[in-house]
């Protein structure tokens, strides 16, 4: 079959009867469906009950705090409440106390320090 007009013809016709057969399986879906038995659902299960937190009070602060350290507490206390957008008597800070400095003098997360060496 060397006929270029004959290629063509059986390639067209290939395409509107595979086409043809398409749309008949589609056409056949809703009856299929519809065959069907529908699954019945039992009751659903029950809401989880809705527990009211209570907080509970800060301890009270050691009374030998330094001054200073009272004053990077209520630092602290007010960033973290612009941060969150919360009232600043919705948490407590109880301890502030410096981390060790880690190998090679860095004392930042591990994407503080890829910046910090992307800049040099």
């Amino acid at each position: 079959m060397t006929n270029p007009w004959m290629i063509m013809a059986v390639g067209i016709l290939t395409v509107f009867v595979a086409l043809f057969l398409i749309i008949i399986f589609l056409l056949g879906f809703p009856t299929f469906f519809a065959a069907l038995k529908r699954r019945e659902h039992g009751h659903p299960a029950p809401l989880p009950q809705i527990v009211e937190v209570t907080k509970k009070p800060a301890p009270p602060a050691s009374t030998n705090t330094a001054p200073e350290d009272a004053l990077l507490i209520a630092v602290l206390t007010a960033a973290v409440a612009a941060a969150s957008g919360s009232k600043p008597g919705s948490f407590a800070i109880t301890q502030v106390h410096p981390t060790a400095p880690e190998i090679g003098g860095f004392n930042t997360p591990i994407w503080g320090r890829v910046e910090r060496l992307a800049r040099k």
